[in-house]
Parts: C-alpha cells; structure tokens; sequence
C-alpha cells in the first residue's frame, strides 16, 4: 500500500492553532473574572485578542484594563499569576504541553475611543445653528452661513435678486 503524501500547508490554512486559541482565550478570561487576591490586578480586564504560535507553544494574549492608570500595574499581576493560569489550562483542555502565556497591554479600544471623540468633536463643529447667529462669537463679520458656493467677490448673492424680481411679478395692478 502506498503512503499519501500530502503538501505542506502554510500557517494561515491551518484550523487547529485558531481553535486552540479560541478556547485558551475563553479560558484565561473566565479565569480572570473569577477575580485574584493579588490587588495589582483591578479595574475592568478584558482579553482582546490571543495569537497562538504555529508549533502551539507560546501565547500571547493582549489584555485591555480600564481605567488605563492601572494597566502597567495588571500585566505585572497577570504575568505572576502565570502559573494559575496554566494549571486552569491544564485541567480543562487535553493539550501535550501547556503554552508559554505572555501578556500585552492592548491599548487599541483607547485609541478607537480618541478616534471616536474627534470624529463627534469634529462633527460638533459643523453644526450650522438654523437661526443664522452665532452665539459663539466665531462668526466676527455677523455673515449668515449658507450651503453650497458663494462667490465672494460680488456684495450681494444671485439669489437675492431673483426673489426681488419675483415679488415684482406677483404684483397685480387693480
């Protein structure tokens, strides 16, 4: 009987890293929000993300922690509680030889957050008031805002002509 030769595959068709990752990330969270006598480790914390070697021998799992003033402080706690999480990993998978845990405080959901303020902070500026004034003072020469172009050189607008004519039009003689 012949043996089957199959090629390699590259890292990125493989399933079984991603599947052992998704099930070492819900591990290590359910762990953490069991919570630890070890007070370094407070405020919300959160796993954002879990890469997993190709040879499964090295995790990597970046943790979120808000308020940001104690991250440093969690991943110190995170990494000596290492020895927690691998016994919790080694009770409830069937894996050879437990990973390597290494923790990074992930600082993406702040970022996002800054993102998201200034996209609203610059939407808030945009806003024109329907009245015309500006209560603001930001508008010096008192020139109501309008939509569309304007041409600056000329004093008055096109379209404030063409409402003086159409008021003469209407003008019935009795």
């Amino acid at each position: 009987m012949a043996r089957r030769r199959y090629k390699e595959t590259d890292g990125q068709d493989r399933v079984r890293p991603k599947q052992v990752a998704s099930l070492l990330s819900r591990i290590i969270q359910e762990r953490i929000s069991r919570g630890f006598a070890d007070p370094r480790i407070r405020g919300l914390v959160s796993v954002t993300n879990v890469e997993l070697a190709d040879n499964l021998l090295i995790i990597t799992v970046s943790i979120s922690v808000m308020p940001d003033k104690y991250g440093v402080r969690v991943i110190a706690g995170l990494k000596s509680a290492t020895g927690l999480f691998k016994k919790a990993i080694r009770d409830e998978t069937v894996l050879r030889r437990v990973p390597e845990i290494r923790f990074k405080l992930d600082e993406s959901i702040k970022s996002d957050a800054a993102l998201d303020a200034a996209i609203r902070d610059g939407i808030g500026s945009f806003r024109v008031d329907p009245k015309g004034d500006d209560s603001d003072g930001s508008n010096p020469d008192g020139l109501t805002k309008r939509d569309g172009p304007v041409d600056v050189e000329s004093s008055s607008n096109a379209f404030d002509d063409d409402l003086d004519r159409a008021s003469e039009d209407r003008e019935v003689p009795s």
